[in-house]
């Protein structure tokens, strides 16, 4: 439990200085809500590595974390329902559509599905795997978006600046960086802080793009869609490529 609670305090971390930084204004209510994107994120950590953990938390013979990601979208629905006043104007769990950018987010988000596609091709090849496939269509991208788009994007998106020079929209960038930190950045006792620069990169790329689609459409319905399907079709590219 102490590896898990640190490992994700050091995740978000990183990133409250430049929150901070960024924000509307010094405003108590803004700052709260930094405040509430360290806690929801931390605790989301800490859920979705229940079963790892705890073995009563487990009630599924697989080696993927089914129960972990079904927690964390519990939380995630706990989140939006005790918290969803603090982001009103910035609310995406809504399955409809801005129509002004609707084109570009579509494209997008197919766009990321034949990179994971043609990623997938040039990865090591894996034996083919019928239930991690039936995992990587289903449960991370409902978990993830409804986290990091819906929740985390909603409540920085609230109390951040709208643009920024070379960097676009900082709420969009904090959560990909973030995105990118919970895939890349771990920390274990035998070698202390772990990053993976490739995977890091390519998470990063993901989130940011599924920020923006969260943004531009309102609701994060393209966000699970483009996710899921980039997870199973890259997955099964490395199993038949």
């Amino acid at each position: 439990m102490t590896e898990v609670l640190l490992e994700a305090i050091l995740q978000v971390i990183l990133l409250m200085p430049f929150a901070f930084l960024l924000l509307k204004s010094k405003a108590t209510r803004h700052i709260q809500r930094l405040l509430l994107v360290v806690f929801i994120f931390v605790v989301y950590q800490v859920v979705l590595a229940l079963p790892t953990i705890q073995a009563d938390f487990t009630f599924i013979a697989s080696s993927w974390n089914w129960e972990g990601k079904l927690y964390g979208i519990s939380w995630g629905i706990i989140s939006y329902f005790l918290f969803r006043n603090y982001f009103k104007t910035t609310d995406f769990f809504t399955l409809k559509q801005s129509k002004a950018y609707l084109k570009p987010a579509l494209l997008a988000a197919i766009g990321i599905v034949l990179l994971s596609i043609t990623a997938g091709f040039v990865f090591d090849k894996v034996a083919c795997n019928i239930e991690a496939l039936a995992f990587q269509f289903t449960l991370p991208g409902l978990d993830e978006e409804m986290m990091f788009r819906g929740i985390l994007l909603g409540l920085l998106a609230s109390s951040l600046k709208e643009k920024i020079p070379y960097l676009g929209n900082p709420s969009i960038a904090l959560t990909a960086i973030l995105f990118g930190f919970t895939h890349a950045l771990t920390l274990n006792k035998a070698d202390g802080v772990n990053f993976d620069t490739l995977y890091f990169v390519q998470t990063c790329f993901q989130g940011y793009v599924w920020g923006w689609i969260t943004l531009k459409s309102r609701s994060i319905l393209l966000p699970i869609l483009s996710h899921n399907c980039s997870n199973f079709f890259g997955m099964l590219a490395t199993m038949i490529g």
